[in-house]
C-alpha cells in the first residue's frame, strides 16, 4: 500500500508543479479562457472558411464532422505535446532534470503527471468549444446529443494513444538538442491531414492514407464523430461498425503504448550511457 501511496504523491505533485509553471502568471479562469483562446479561434476560422461552400456551415454534417474532429484534436496535440515539453523546459529552461530524475520516484510517472495538467486543461478547453458551438453556432454538438456510450471509451483510449506518442517524443527529446521541441507541433501538423481530422483519409494520397489508417487517431476521430450523429465523413470507414472500429481503436492504443514506453526506455538508457541526460544544448 506504501508504494502506491509513493506513487500517487508523485503523480499529484507533479501534477500540481505543472499547474503552477502552466498558470502562475495570472487566475485560474483567465488562464483557462487564455487556453481556449487557439483552439477556438482555429475553429472559427474553419467555419467562415466554410461559408464560401455552405451558407450554413451549422447545419452541414460534413462541416459539423469537420468542427467536431478539429475540436477534439486539440486534445492529442495538446496532451502529445505536453509530454514532449517536460523535458525541454526542465532540461533547458530550468536545468532541474538531473535533480528530479535522482528523485526516488519513477521518471516517467513524473512526466505523465506533468501531462495530466495539460489534458485537464485542454478538456475544458473542448468543453468550452462545444458549448460555444451549441450556442453561439447553433450547431447540433450539444451534451443532450451525444452518444456517450461511443465517446468516452474512445476518448480515454485516444488520450492513452496520444500520451503513449508523447512519450515517444519525451524520449526522442532527451537524445536530441532542444530544437527537438518542434517535433511534436510537426507530427501534429502531419496527422492532422493523414488521421482524416480536415478531410476523410480516402482523399489523402494512397502513402498517406496508408499511415492514416495505421494510427490509432483515425479510428478515434471517426467514432467521436459518430457520439455526436455524424456517419459517413470517410466512406472507408463508413461500412466499419462501431464494436469493430472501438476493437481496431483498442488494439491499436495498446499496441502504440507498449511502443512507447519501450522507445523511451531505450532513449533513456541511451541519454545515460552517453552522458547526455541533463546536457543543455543552448541553441
Amino acid at each position: 500500500m506504501s508504494s502506491w501511496r509513493h506513487l500517487a504523491a508523485t503523480l499529484r505533485h507533479a501534477m500540481w508543479i505543472g499547474w503552477q509553471m502552466e498558470s502562475n502568471w495570472t487566475s485560474t479562469w483567465v488562464y483557462i479562457l487564455y487556453a481556449a483562446v487557439r483552439p477556438m479561434a482555429l475553429c472559427m476560422i474553419l467555419y467562415y472558411l466554410y461559408m464560401v461552400v455552405s451558407a450554413n456551415p451549422a447545419a452541414d454534417p460534413t462541416f459539423i464532422s469537420i468542427y467536431v474532429g478539429n475540436a477534439f484534436f486539440t486534445i492529442f496535440v495538446a496532451v502529445a505535446g505536453g509530454v514532449a515539453w517536460v523535458i525541454i523546459q526542465d532540461r533547458e529552461h530550468f536545468r532541474i532534470i538531473r535533480y528530479i530524475y535522482m528523485a526516488p520516484s519513477p521518471f516517467w510517472l513524473y512526466i505523465l503527471g506533468r501531462a495530466l495538467i495539460v489534458l485537464v486543461i485542454a478538456l475544458v478547453s473542448l468543453a468550452i468549444i462545444l458549448v460555444f458551438a451549441a450556442t453561439a453556432l447553433a450547431m447540433p454538438v450539444g451534451f443532450a446529443h451525444i452518444h456517450w456510450h461511443l465517446l468516452v471509451p474512445a476518448t480515454v483510449m485516444g488520450i492513452v494513444s496520444a500520451a503513449a506518442m508523447g512519450m515517444i517524443f519525451a524520449g526522442v527529446c532527451l537524445i536530441t538538442a532542444r530544437h527537438s521541441m518542434m517535433m511534436a507541433e510537426g507530427a501534429g501538423a502531419v496527422f492532422l491531414l493523414t488521421c482524416g481530422v480536415l478531410y476523410p483519409v480516402d482523399a489523402m494520397p494512397l502513402v498517406a492514407r496508408a499511415v492514416g489508417m495505421a494510427l490509432p487517431m483515425t479510428y478515434w476521430m471517426e467514432l467521436v464523430r459518430r457520439a455526436f450523429g455524424g456517419l459517413g465523413f470517410s466512406p472507408v470507414l463508413k461500412g466499419i461498425g462501431n464494436a469493430p472500429l472501438m476493437g481496431v481503436l483498442a488494439a491499436l492504443t495498446v499496441a502504440f503504448t507498449a511502443s512507447a514506453f519501450w522507445v523511451f526506455r531505450a532513449c533513456e538508457n541511451n541519454a545515460k550511457r552517453r552522458g547526455v541526460l541533463d546536457q543543455t544544448t543552448n541553441y
